[in-house]
């Protein structure tokens, strides 16, 4: 095993979990519905892919976890990585915008519940502590204290759907204030005590992509039928960034 010290990320995607639950279920027979399901992952995947895609080439991405997916950075003697994280996360939340409008059209779906498909939203959390990196079936896996802070602050008092969370660790070596409306605020647990952060809340104007032009009743229903029909997963994402096995 090895130790360093560095950037902890992870990114989520809120209301994945009633997203999902929705798709289970038909309201009007109560019915499990499959195809519902594989819709739910399907559109999910997607926009967790354009998030990794962002990220990817500045930190390295350790494990899938559901709606959410874990990173980690080792800074090297340039000391740029905090400048460039903030840069990705940025263009990450355009990136996952972008592509929910662009999603407009499952809306016409049967299964009753692509409409909500609007309503998912995006959030990171960014830590800078210790961890410890080791190896497990020829995959490496990050563990320790500061890995868990991270997990616990996806469970915080926010009350918002979108917004950028940043331990104080990784402020009191990255300026922030640049990204605008932000908030000084302490997020309190159990085991962990008292944990200061900084969470920066997006424009949403700044990430309201207009369409160039709306689709016709048939060419929305071919997209729809096009979409679909090449299945995305979680186990897809995990193959193409070789965090499983093929």
């Amino acid at each position: 095993m090895e130790n360093h010290k560095g950037f902890i990320v992870l990114v989520d995607i809120s209301g994945y979990t009633n997203f999902v639950s929705k798709h289970n279920t038909d309201s009007s027979n109560n019915k499990k519905l499959d195809f519902g399901q594989a819709h739910a992952e399907h559109i999910i995947s997607d926009l967790l892919e354009k998030v990794i895609n962002e990220l990817d080439n500045v930190l390295t991405i350790n494990k899938l976890q559901g709606d959410a997916a874990l990173f980690y950075g080792i800074p090297g003697n340039d000391n740029n990585l905090s400048s460039e994280i903030l840069k990705k996360l940025q263009t990450s939340f355009e990136a996952f915008n972008k592509r929910l409008n662009e999603l407009k059209f499952v809306e016409s779906c049967k299964c009753g519940t692509c409409a909500d498909v609007g309503n998912l939203r995006l959030k990171s959390f960014v830590h800078y502590g210790d961890f410890l990196i080791k190896e497990i079936n020829q995959f490496k896996e990050i563990a320790g204290q500061d890995v868990i802070l991270a997990h616990r602050l996806m469970k915080n008092s926010i009350s918002v759907s979108e917004y950028m969370l940043f331990t104080k660790s990784f402020t009191d070596i990255k300026d922030i204030n640049s990204l605008g409306s932000i908030e000084n605020r302490v997020e309190k647990y159990d085991d962990m005590g008292n944990v200061d952060c900084t969470v920066h809340y997006p424009d949403e104007k700044l990430y309201d992509i207009e369409l160039s032009s709306k689709k016709s009743w048939f060419e929305t229903k071919f997209a729809m039928f096009k979409y679909f029909i090449n299945s995305k997963s979680k186990k897809d994402l995990e193959q193409k960034y070789k965090l499983i096995s093929n």
